[in-house]
């Protein structure tokens, strides 16, 4: 699914971009869409410095792109999708960046590709407001900046994301029918702030309050960190001897909570769900270890967002006709150990 919101001619480009990704249809039914959503308003002002060159001569291009954590998988994926996509031209250099799960470095990292003139940037912003100046800087020194997941507060030139609140809603019915309408849960949270994961809980939350058999009795963050989850998940235990599920954030969280579960004698007990859709996750919803989550293919995700960062480069387009953010959206499967297998080999990242 794509959705593109800001300037019509922009939005026709990107179209027109990725009308070969043979992507089905999910219509958004956020009830309340203004929330946790991308920054708009007034684009910036200045006037942007942004060079047309073509990417695909023997003229030098280099694109950065800054993780926020350059050793998990999803930030691995998206490496390796921009890598396929840049990779058939020799004079396309793709430098990758680890933010270390912080904002600070991020922002240091965003100052030094400034300053190299880099021709474009892709980021997962750590913290969009701490990262909203240096975005709106570089776009207004002429480098495109092209957000994977976590956004800026600031308008630029993409942002490219899986499904936030539509996963969150979509786990909660399918948890929902795996409960059969009844039972305790716990939430392992994010980080807070975040507007991907604050819309991935909101959509859990409001979804799961359409079945007043299931009470929410924990939510506590692990930072989408596995080890955490595990610590967490070994609360929750403790504190609620009949949990029957959880809802994880992000999968390596679920994994560890799995985990958790299995070593208090658990295993295969708890419906535990996750979001994002490694290989990891699913390979233990089918054996058993999970119950589902919401699969995104982070290839194609990291790919689409180098199309638009070459398309960018080559136009004359420039971010200062946009008040908000173009989007696209990334279609997901939910997957369960029914559906699981629909998902080839080929495609687990």
């Amino acid at each position: 699914m794509k959705r593109f919101s800001g300037a019509l001619a922009v939005a026709m480009a990107l179209a027109m971009l990725l009308s070969g990704c043979q992507i089905q249809k999910t219509v958004r039914i956020d009830p309340n869409p203004n929330l946790g959503a991308s920054a708009g308003g007034e684009a910036s002002a200045s006037a942007s410095a942004k060079p047309r060159k073509d990417p695909y001569t023997a003229e030098q291009i280099r694109i950065a792109y800054v993780a926020h954590d350059l050793g998990t998988p999803n930030n691995q994926a998206w490496l390796e999708g921009i890598q396929r996509e840049c990779g058939s031209w020799d004079n396309i250099q793709v430098t990758a960046f680890n933010g270390e799960s912080s904002a600070e470095k991020q922002v240091q990292i965003m100052g030094d590709i400034i300053n190299q003139h880099y021709d474009a940037v892709i980021i997962q912003c750590s913290d969009g407001t701490a990262l909203a100046p240096s975005v709106a800087q570089a776009e207004e020194s002429g480098i495109p900046v092209i957000t994977l997941n976590l956004d800026a507060d600031t308008v630029h030139s993409a942002l490219v994301m899986a499904v936030d609140y539509d996963a969150g809603r979509m786990a909660a019915d399918k948890m929902a029918e795996q409960l059969n309408n009844t039972g305790k849960i716990g939430i392992i949270q994010g980080v807070p702030g975040l507007h991907r994961t604050d819309n991935l809980e909101r959509g859990f939350r409001e979804t799961i309050a359409n079945y007043p058999g299931i009470e929410i009795v924990e939510a506590q963050s692990a930072s989408f960190e596995k080890e955490t989850a595990i610590t967490v998940m070994n609360s929750f235990l403790q504190s609620h001897s009949d949990l029957a599920g959880v809802f994880c954030i992000n999968d390596a969280m679920a994994e560890g909570a799995a985990l958790a579960a299995e070593s208090a004698g658990k295993g295969g007990q708890l419906v535990i769900w996750g979001a994002d859709g490694e290989k990891d996750a699913l390979a233990m919803i089918e054996s058993g270890q999970m119950s589902g989550t919401i699969y995104t293919n982070s290839w194609d995700e990291g790919s689409t967002a180098a199309k638009i960062a070459l398309l960018m480069i080559g136009s004359e387009y420039s971010y200062g006709v946009l008040t908000q953010t173009p989007q696209v959206i990334m279609e997901p499967i939910v997957a369960t150990i029914e559906t699981v297998g629909q998902i080839a080999e080929a495609d687990r990242w």
